[in-house]
């Protein structure tokens, strides 16, 4: 099983393909006109059998949109709680692109060089991985 996470914004949003062991296929930041294709790109390469969306800004609405578009092709689309996700999206991306004099300066000091809304995805896709693990 492998699952699309998305990170919904007003005009781009990040994208995460994760495996069921929450291992990251593929990541990437987008325009929203680029949604659907995005998405049907990721369902024809990896599979996917849940789209996970976070439930903050323009949430309601990609969930719309997907439900709309997908409907009848047995993906599970659902919403997932977002509390601290940009929080810990930004973290990750610092910790993960830490080089060179980076490694000095304290992680609370040092501020993303772009976008890391892809990294959030990726984490929405695991808590929605951890939380379907406990439901099993």
């Amino acid at each position: 099983m492998a699952l699309l996470a998305i990170d919904p914004g007003k005009n781009k949003f990040g994208y995460a393909v994760l495996s069921s062991e929450k291992t990251l296929l593929f990541q990437g930041i987008s325009e929203v006109c680029k949604v659907l294709e995005i998405a049907e790109w990721a369902i024809n390469t990896y599979q996917i059998e849940t789209i996970v969306i976070g439930d903050r800004t323009g949430g309601a609405d990609f969930c719309s949109l997907f439900k709309t578009k997908f409907a009848g092709k047995g993906l599970k689309i659902v919403t997932i709680d977002e509390d601290y996700s940009s929080y810990e999206g930004r973290r990750r991306f610092l910790v993960e692109n830490r080089k060179g004099w980076r490694k000095l300066i304290p992680l609370g000091l040092q501020s993303p060089s772009e976008p890391y809304d892809d990294y959030v995805a990726a984490i929405l896709g695991e808590r929605y991985l951890d939380l379907h693990k406990e439901e099993n």
